[in-house]
């Protein structure tokens, strides 16, 4: 069976960067360390991942190459990708190729708060 998991916030800031606009810090983007998500505990068991292991992101609309942090600072069913980086850094491109650019049906949000994917290892 293949488990569903949802992007919390693609767009969160990073833990040494306050805001995307500060992506272009190289300084900054060396202190973050390579481009990640985090994954609870639970869910990485589920999926026998080790923390620092490559993992791909994929849904229909591409896929994502990423480190995994294992921590329980997530909730279970939720993978966070905190900032944004250069494309240069990306292994196969940023989080947002995963994000449709359809509208809520109740204001004409933005909808790349519900996100589902498969979280796999690569």
């Amino acid at each position: 069976m293949t488990q569903k998991w949802q992007i919390l916030n693609h767009a969160a800031p990073g833990y040494f960067q306050a805001h995307t606009a500060y992506s272009g810090v190289a300084f900054l983007r060396q202190r973050e360390g390579e481009p990640f998500c985090v994954l609870h505990p639970a869910d990485a068991s589920k999926r026998s991942l080790q923390d620092g292991q490559r993992v791909r992101l994929v849904n229909g609309r591409g896929s994502v190459s990423l480190v995994v942090r294992i921590r329980d600072e997530v909730q279970p069913g939720v993978v966070l990708v905190p900032g944004q980086r250069p494309d240069n850094e990306a292994t196969s491109g940023t989080v947002n190729v995963l994000c449709s650019d359809a509208y809520t049906d109740m204001g004409d949000g933005a909808t790349y708060q519900s996100t589902w994917l498969d979280v796999r290892p690569l």
